[in-house]
């Protein structure tokens, strides 16, 4: 018999394969035994969350009865405007009746801490006293809701056609935009782009972004909104999609430059046909909308179809304060910013049109 070395190495490590063996058993067995500690602990000996004393109603309502700016710290608007958000609400039967386990309030509290937080469901869930699945239920039943109130209240003024007695008696807009009844422009709205698409939702900053067309009044007031396209779409064809689909129902302005041989008459025609709009409104619109709502610039992973109500809910909701309480801290902000920028934005207006609006219409004549 030949005595080879793989044979006296075989023979050599048998006592230590037996206790390698035995290790690894061990090892598997420590696990597994972990492992049904953990199931027993989590499916048999459950804490609950949610042991605050302060039940989410209970929250609401002290919230409500606190100091006023703790409110609107929390809620993003001041108590009279929740309160008349929440009877229009009622009164629309947009919101059913409390059902004694979440009253209505405490829906629409809850909604406004999400999008004025950019709270996710365990942080506003922990806050409410409710589970997970019951903040993902009244979120989404309070965003149809306030969509719903959105169809109603996001529309323009069919009486407006001209510019408000705010600015006539101001010389830098009468009356060279007297016939101007609002401003037209697309943001960018933070998105979660769906697996397989991500491309297609990056806009030139390279931030994953939806393309929203808004159209506002000079009251602040959206009048149409226009959202669900991706970021990396141009404006005009965002717009043409908008112009070319009749239920979007794009609110045109009076038919006063349509037809191929109608062409401006007078200086201010012209004025008016090439400056249309006095931009710094709707940015000032877009800033108090993005400070008041942060889930527009950090949007967390929702479904499309979801994220689309949220941006319609956040639009209507700034439409409702704006139209009830002129008074809200974030408007006086933001007008700071638009007087300061307003001389600035009529120069750059000009040098698109001629040069400059006196030698525009002195040029004409």
């Amino acid at each position: 018999m030949v005595d080879t070395d793989s044979d006296r190495d075989s023979v050599m490590t048998d006592p230590n394969s037996d206790e390698y063996d035995s290790e690894v058993e061990l090892e598997i067995a420590t696990a597994y035994i972990q492992l049904c500690i953990e199931y027993v602990q989590k499916y048999y000996m459950k804490r609950p969350m949610c042991t605050s004393i302060l039940s989410g109603r209970s929250y609401v309502i002290e919230v409500l009865e606190g100091n006023p700016q703790v409110c609107y710290n929390i809620f993003r608007m001041d108590k009279t405007i929740f309160r008349h958000l929440y009877n229009e609400l009622k009164r629309l039967h947009l919101l059913e009746k409390d059902t004694g386990i979440v009253s209505v309030d405490e829906v629409i509290r809850t909604m406004l801490f999400i999008v004025g937080h950019n709270a996710d469901y365990q942080l506003t869930a922990n806050c409410f006293q409710h589970s997970f699945e019951t903040i993902q239920r009244l979120f989404l039943r309070a965003l149809r809701a306030i969509h719903a109130l959105g169809c109603l209240i996001i529309r323009p003024d069919v009486d407006a056609a001209e510019l408000p007695h705010s600015l006539r008696g101001n010389e830098k807009y009468h009356p060279w935009f007297e016939k101007c009844i609002g401003a037209i422009d697309g943001t960018h709205i933070s998105a979660s782009a769906p697996f397989g698409r991500t491309t297609t939702f990056i806009d030139r900053r390279s931030d994953i972004t939806q393309n929203v067309m808004c159209v506002c009044n000079f009251d602040m007031l959206f009048t149409y909104v226009h959202s669900g396209w991706e970021g990396s779409a141009n404006d005009s064809r965002v717009m043409q999609d908008a112009l070319g689909q009749a239920e979007y129902e794009f609110p045109w302005p009076p038919r006063e430059f349509q037809g191929a041989n109608r062409q401006p008459t007078t200086p201010q025609e012209l004025f008016n046909y090439r400056h249309s709009s006095l931009q710094m409104v709707i940015e000032r619109c877009f800033g108090v909308l993005k400070a008041r709502f942060p889930i527009l610039t950090e949007m967390h992973s929702f479904s499309l179809s979801r994220q689309r109500l949220i941006v319609t809910t956040c639009y209507a909701l700034h439409n409702f304060i704006c139209m009830y309480n002129q008074a809200d801290e974030m408007f006086h902000v933001w007008e700071g910013s638009f007087v300061r920028n307003s001389n600035a934005t009529l120069a750059g207006a000009a040098h698109v049109g001629s040069g400059g609006t006196e030698e525009a219409f002195n040029s004409w004549a």
